[in-house]
């Protein structure tokens, strides 16, 4: 019996032992596992961002400029930037749709376009909206429902009174009629403008502008710099009286110093006031013909709508902000004129880039991004 009890006695510590062993590489097994875990505070590596990039149309001088600045801000971020368009001439409503489409397909982080029509893909922007993907326009905008922010160039009101005021000033002695030409009937950014000049002559047109009076249709004179150049020769064949143009596209300009060119018109009989890449219009303030055109940068126009869309997509600035300081921000614009301590956010999503450049013959080099990338880029 006392044997037994012995070996029972055995049996138990030793069971109890190999217990106690188990248990402990269980939790020896445990402790291995959640060290090969990372923990809560360990940095784990930044997503690229990707973004997809849509211009009006490709090819001419105003969105290489855009293109150059944009990239440029994209190497500096460290983001993938897929830039698409269509050569002028070829462009459509339905490709830049069909680009969107695709972006939104490969699940980019955000879409940034300037449109061509505000209103014919609003539906599918708002798709990608509904996906998580931020959607931002530049240059020319959508409804505002179907985006989330908008990089205008400069307040349309500035626009509008710089180009009125300086055709005003031209024709203070002599008046006449004068015209405006624009790209399309579709162009919102245009379209804005075209209301900036007319609600800036409306305001005085019964003492500053009292001896002007307006071409009662506006002259859409297409993206393509063949055609237009067709349709401003034309306006101006049939209507000897004109006085004054604005041009306020980057294919106006060009062809309305053509057509005052090619139908031998006096340095001085018509004033053109154009909205237009400084670098193209050099020939033409050399000559007289034009005293100015009125832009911006375009190249920091492409600049800025990278970067706000990065720092969007990272919870950095959000809808109700009323400012956003950029790598810009303070920055140099043109010689010795420089950007705000910050761009200004409207109360519809408007992010303004500054305020619109007057480019003279004295000034044209500082023209960043065209005709190199690294045209009037300070060194």
């Amino acid at each position: 019996m006392r044997k037994l009890l012995s070996k029972t006695l055995v049996l138990t510590v030793v069971l109890a032992l190999l217990g106690l062993g188990t248990a402990g590489c269980g939790s020896q097994k445990t402790t291995d596992s959640s060290a090969d875990k990372p923990s809560a505070t360990q940095t784990q590596p930044e997503k690229k961002l990707k973004m997809g990039m849509i211009p009006k149309f490709t090819g001419v001088d105003y969105f290489i400029a855009v293109e150059n600045g944009a990239k440029k801000a994209a190497s500096d971020l460290g983001i993938t930037l897929d830039w698409q368009g269509d050569p002028s001439g070829q462009e459509s409503a339905a490709k830049q749709q069909a680009y969107i489409q695709t972006f939104i397909d490969k699940g980019y982080d955000a879409i940034l376009v300037s449109a061509l029509d505000a209103k014919s893909y609003a539906v599918t922007l708002k798709q990608a909206k509904e996906k998580g993907i931020k959607v931002i326009t530049w240059d020319a905008d959508v409804q505002q429902d179907a985006r989330d922010f908008f990089i205008n160039q400069v307040e349309n009101s500035g626009i509008g009174a710089i180009l009125m005021g300086n055709m005003g000033k031209e024709l203070a002695s002599k008046g006449g009629k004068v015209a405006i030409v624009s790209s399309d009937p579709n162009a919102s950014n245009q379209n804005a403008w075209i209301k900036a000049i007319q609600d800036d002559y409306n305001a005085k047109k019964s003492s500053d502008y009292s001896k002007i009076t307006f071409y009662d249709k506006i002259i859409y004179a297409g993206n393509n710099q063949a055609e237009a150049d067709k349709s401003v020769a034309a306006l101006l064949t049939q209507n000897p009286d004109i006085t004054g143009i604005f041009a306020i596209s980057s294919m106006a300009v060009p062809a309305t110093a053509k057509a005052c060119t090619d139908l031998k018109k006096p340095i001085g009989s018509v004033a053109i006031q154009g909205l237009g890449v400084p670098v193209t219009a050099k020939d033409n303030m050399t000559s007289g013909l034009m005293k100015s055109v009125v832009l911006w940068q375009p190249y920091d126009l492409g600049y800025l709508a990278v970067e706000f869309s990065a720092k969007f997509i990272k919870g950095e600035v959000k809808s109700g902000d009323t400012s956003f300081k950029s790598t810009l921000s303070g920055k140099t614009q043109l010689k010795d004129a420089k950007y705000a301590d910050s761009h200004k956010i409207l109360p519809d999503g408007q992010v303004i880039l500054g305020l619109p450049i007057v480019y003279t013959i004295d000034t044209l080099d500082g023209f960043k991004g065209y005709p190199d990338a690294n045209s009037g880029i300070s060194k």
